[in-house]
């Protein structure tokens, strides 16, 4: 005999309705939430950041200690001496920690030149300012006589230190000796205590006068005897700009060891402890006084230049040197001659030549472009860094765990090179990975 089963189920609960207005005023709510937590925690990663480069820093820094100096106006090493060993031992100089952390994880710097190619060069900075970092304005010249400064045409633009700074973007323009046809007159300043301070005192008040936030160096191809007073000089102005909250960055000549190239006056582990950024200039591995023409920064060399840095000095302090410009070498001519970009594909559009991307030889990767064609009667041999060799030195950066890059120069380079630049550094991964471990344990 069959049952019939009746299945009892409760009575249905009836939820007032939530009227839209009330749904979207909740969802705007978790929003501003949501927002609120992400700002905080970015905020908290870059504490970290701070803090990092803090510690670096200090574990850096040695005791405290004066150099020993000649009297004034006395040479350092006479004529036909060796070079003796006098140590310039850094003294502690607080650091400006606001301007530590960078937009993307990475520093991105760039020279900025006034004097020529001035449209094209502020053109590329507006379009990129939101994603620099620095920006370092071609615009003053060193009097070696008498240790002033002279201002480049362009120099002191008002309109660029706010056009910058409303981008967050720090302005340390650059001093240097590039154009003197004898740089080592300069060590007559350098050797000289009382020029020396002169000169730090110009420096200095320039800065608080125009409201930069800092000075960067490029004092080039002083002789190797020029080192101690180098070093004093970058001590003293290292204290001096510290003292007012500015930064001090230096442009500094690649080299694979201590005494090598055209860097050793320059003493990369005591930059490393007083500069706030080490610019190093890997380019013009060939040069314009290259006798065979080739690449202008072979990946080989930067990464050797790259590991010696990491060596004497905090990778996160360092920045290579990138370059946005192209070399042209005519046959017969005593001397390249360099192009933009725009330069390079003119000379493709009128000779239409077979482009080359040279991966590497026997040294190891190179990652740049060459081509030759002939014009009256004479071989012309270009080599030029497209948007792929810069790509090739954004991944050992990232790779080295380096501090970003300089680039030289804005207003010559291959609009490509910012796509790579924001999604490389904008997008990294990476970089992501490096923020979420900061918060795990043991990280």
């Amino acid at each position: 005999m069959t049952r019939n089963l009746r299945l009892w189920y409760p009575p249905a609960v009836r939820l007032p309705r939530i009227p839209r207005s009330a749904l979207l005023l909740i969802y705007v709510v978790a929003l501003g939430v949501w927002g609120l937590l992400t700002y905080d925690t970015v905020g908290l990663w870059r504490m970290r950041q701070i803090e990092a480069q803090h510690f670096l820093a200090e574990a850096a820094l040695g005791p405290t200690a004066t150099p020993t100096l000649p009297a004034t106006g006395t040479p350092l090493h006479p004529t036909g001496t060796s070079v003796p060993t006098v140590e310039v031992v850094p003294t502690p100089t607080a650091i400006p920690a606001a301007k530590l952390h960078p937009k993307t994880g990475k520093y991105l710097a760039a020279w900025l030149p006034t004097s020529f190619d001035a449209n094209q060069a502020r053109t590329s900075f507006e379009a990129n300012k939101d994603i620099l970092d620095e920006v370092s304005p071609f615009w003053y010249i060193v009097n070696p006589h008498n240790g002033q400064i002279t201002p480049d045409i362009g120099a002191r633009d008002a309109s660029l230190v706010k056009a910058a700074h409303d981008a967050d973007v720090l302005v340390i323009p650059t001093t240097h000796n590039v154009d003197d046809p004898n740089p080592n007159a300069i060590l007559g300043l350098l050797q000289n205590t009382e020029l020396r301070t002169t000169h730090i005192a110009v420096l200095v008040n320039e800065t608080l006068k125009y409201n930069y936030d800092g000075i960067d160096i490029d004092y080039e191809s002083i002789a190797p005897s020029g080192r101690p007073a180098y070093s004093a000089f970058m001590q003293e102005l290292s204290d001096a700009l510290h003292a007012k909250g500015k930064l001090l960055t230096v442009a500094v000549h690649a080299k694979t060891s201590d005494a090598g190239g055209l860097g050793g006056f320059q003493d990369w582990k005591l930059l490393g402890q007083i500069c706030d950024r080490i610019r190093i200039m890997t380019y013009d591995y060939s040069w314009r006084g290259s006798l065979t023409p080739g690449p202008i920064a072979p990946l080989t060399w930067v990464s050797q230049v790259s590991d010696y840095a990491r060596s004497v000095m905090p990778p996160a302090k360092v920045q290579i040197g990138v370059p946005f410009y192209a070399y042209k070498w005519d046959e017969g001519s005593k001397e390249a001659q360099s192009l933009t970009w725009m330069d390079v594909q003119r000379l493709i559009d009128s000779y239409t030549p077979q482009v080359f991307f040279s991966e590497s030889d026997s040294s190891g990767p190179i990652q740049e472009s060459t081509f030759k064609y002939t014009a009256g009667g004479h071989l012309t041999t270009v080599w030029f860094a497209s948007a792929r060799a810069l790509e090739a030195k954004l991944q050992l950066v990232d790779k080295q765990e380096l501090g970003g890059i300089a680039i030289w120069r804005l207003g010559s380079e291959d609009p490509a090179n910012w796509q790579v630049i924001r999604k490389q550094l904008s997008n990294n991964p990476a970089l992501i990975q490096r923020l979420v471990n900061t918060y795990l344990p043991d990280h």
